[in-house]
Parts: structure tokens; C-alpha cells; sequence
């Protein structure tokens, strides 16, 4: 007989799962998040689209931009993961389901509010940042779901 139910989670204590998922949200997720602005960086030298000091580069120069724009975006998502990680850890604590809709919510809120919060340039692009918050929440609960961490 077959049911619906979700697999259960990996074996181990609560607190050992709600930790790996901290750690895992904390490294994978911005991870996610850079590997996204790099592509894209990527994709729009090559088809001449974006900012005019990616369009002026050559090949390895749409490269370069490309990779120091991914690594910006690496460190500079690193705190809203953790805020997201620690969410995220008490969700597994209390043996709650990770939803992939409440994962992208949890990233993008997270990241359009501490993007608010530091005011500048980095609040005009808040919808982007949202944007790909919430792709890299998807990915991350996909990974976390792989590793059996949350159901």
C-alpha cells in the first residue's frame, strides 16, 4: 500500500538537524544567490545588454565584471541567509515542514528588508535583490530536502 506522505527526515536528533540546516543555509544560499548574478552578468556582456561599463569590456573583461559582481553578491547575502537560517532552524526544531513557496518568501523578505534597512544604492534595487533571494531560497530548500534535513 502506498501513501502520500512526505519521506521522513534523516535520522538524527533535533538539534542536530536544525543545526546542518543552519550551516547548509548559511554556505548554500548565497552561494545560489552568486552563482545567479554570475550567469546573468554573464548572459547580458554576451548578448550586449546591462550597464555601459559591461557593455565597454571584452570578453575576459565581461568575465571579470562578471565575477566581482558575483562575489558582492555572495557577502553581501550572507546575512539575510543567516537571519533565514536561523528561521529556517526553528521550523526544523519543531518538526515543521519547509515549504519551496515558504522557503522563496523567507528569502525574499529577508533580503528586501535588510536591503531597505542599509539605504543607498542597494534600496533602489530591491525588487532584483527579492528576485533572486527567492530563487535561491527555492534551490536551498531543494538541496535541504535532498539532504533529508526538512521535510
Amino acid at each position: 500500500m502506498t501513501t502520500n506522505l512526505p519521506e521522513p527526515p534523516a535520522p538524527g536528533s533535533r538539534a542536530e538537524r536544525a543545526l546542518w540546516s543552519f550551516l547548509l543555509i548559511t554556505l548554500v544560499a548565497p552561494f545560489f544567490a552568486s552563482l545567479i548574478v554570475f550567469l546573468s552578468a554573464v548572459i547580458a556582456g554576451a548578448i550586449h545588454r546591462g550597464p555601459a561599463s559591461l557593455i565597454a569590456l571584452d570578453t575576459a573583461g565581461q568575465f571579470a565584471w562578471a565575477a566581482d559582481k558575483a562575489v558582492t553578491a555572495y557577502v553581501w547575502s550572507a546575512i539575510p541567509a543567516a537571519v533565514c537560517a536561523a528561521i529556517v532552524a526553528a521550523l526544523v526544531w519543531t518538526y515543521r515542514p519547509l515549504h519551496w513557496l515558504l522557503a522563496a518568501s523567507l528569502g525574499a523578505i529577508t533580503a528586501t528588508v535588510l536591503a531597505a534597512l542599509s539605504g543607498g544604492m542597494i534600496a533602489q534595487h530591491a525588487a532584483p535583490i527579492a528576485f533572486i533571494a527567492a530563487l535561491s531560497g527555492i534551490a536551498t530548500q531543494a538541496v535541504l530536502k535532498r539532504a533529508r534535513l526538512v521535510n
